[in-house]
């Protein structure tokens, strides 16, 4: 039973709708690169084009601050947008969404097993032939020796 797994770009051209999905993520990228080029540089780190719809292209922000100053660009990166596109880009949208980082605890403990775990891992092992998946489960197994 092998199984390979199929490349995303033939996949997408089996489905249509996923192939839509890639080519309006390529161009959105594609557009995002432009705009990246046309703002000035301090805003290129914080900011990012989200979407472009009807006559609006849809900017995020990580900060309000730089929500405000991008406005005063509106002109300017509609111009630069509405010449990469079959669109006349007219309005800008800016929406701030703060960059989330996720709060990791300072004195993480690693995981321990109990022993009747680790022992049931290290005879799963023991009865695979070598590669990855036996490899694994002894490192895990490990885990209720380190400790």
């Amino acid at each position: 039973m092998t199984n390979k797994p199929e490349k995303v770009s033939l996949v997408c051209k089996q489905n249509s709708q996923l192939y839509n999905i890639a080519q309006r993520a390529q161009k959105l990228n594609h557009l995002n690169f432009i705009l990246q080029q046309v703002m000035p540089p301090q805003f290129s780190a914080h900011c990012q084009l989200a979407n472009i719809n009807n006559q609006t292209i849809i900017i995020h922000t990580d900060n309000a601050s730089y929500a405000s100053l991008l406005r005063f660009q509106a002109n300017t990166l509609c111009k630069a947008i509405s010449e990469h596109t079959s669109q006349n880009v007219t309005k800008l949208e800016v929406k701030v969404k703060p960059s989330f980082q996720a709060i990791q605890p300072k004195n993480a403990n690693p995981i321990s097993l109990p022993s009747n775990a680790a022992t049931s891992l290290s005879q799963t092992a023991d009865s695979l032939d070598d590669g990855p998946l036996k490899t694994s489960l002894q490192k895990l197994a490990q885990r209720c020796t380190k400790s």
